[in-house]
């Protein structure tokens, strides 16, 4: 690796442990109480290089919400990694939203951003792009699904609107007030979409 790769690994390894120092920072002390003195003593580094990094607090929690965000969406399968059935593929995609909405930074980063978003709306606006990302991956399976006979013709967007939905109402939402994902309604949801629209 010669010297500019050298130097680019180096600060987006410095970049990433300062994001990560920040994280737990937050989620230990709560985005007002965090302060940039505690997350550069966590990440090994100076205040002045996360300053370097980012121009500001509400920067730096922008960019742990986007990083948080942006690692769920990947997670999720996409649409030509499901199976080809729905009777498959929509319980697996569920099964996988379950699992990420119902862990426990996941949980903690949305009580965050909850607890910020008078304040700071562009947290909450991050969180809303990151739904509408989930919505759009089961919104292009139930489109292929349809194209493909499996699924009788609806509306995938606004399908992939109300099952999203009922998935983070079945983890989010009730991990937001301490309790555990409902996957019996989750199921059932499923299982009446299916009734509806299988072909």
């Amino acid at each position: 690796m010669d010297g500019p790769a050298r130097r680019e690994s180096q600060v987006g390894a410095r970049r990433e442990a300062i994001l990560e120092a920040a994280k737990a920072a937050f989620f230990e002390d709560g985005y007002q109480l965090a302060s940039m003195d505690r997350i550069a003593e966590r990440a090994g580094t100076t205040k002045r290089t996360v300053y370097d990094h980012f121009k500001s607090k509400p920067a730096l929690f922008a960019a742990v919400v986007e990083r948080g965000c942006g690692a769920m969406t990947a997670a999720l399968p996409a649409p030509e990694a499901l199976p080809a059935d729905p009777r498959l593929g929509l319980p697996t995609f569920a099964a996988k939203c379950v699992e990420l909405a119902a862990a426990p930074a996941t949980v903690r980063l949305q009580r965050l951003v909850a607890a910020e978003a008078e304040r700071h709306p562009q947290f909450a606006a991050r969180m809303r792009e990151a739904l509408a990302a989930n919505e759009a991956k089961l919104a292009a399976y139930l489109a292929q699904s349809i194209a493909d006979g499996r699924l009788k013709p609806h509306d995938p967007a606004t399908a992939a609107r109300a099952l999203v939905g009922a998935m983070s109402e079945a983890t989010a939402l009730r991990g937001l007030f301490g309790a555990g994902p409902d996957l019996r309604a989750m199921a059932t949801v499923v299982e009446l979409f299916l009734k509806a629209y299988a072909a």
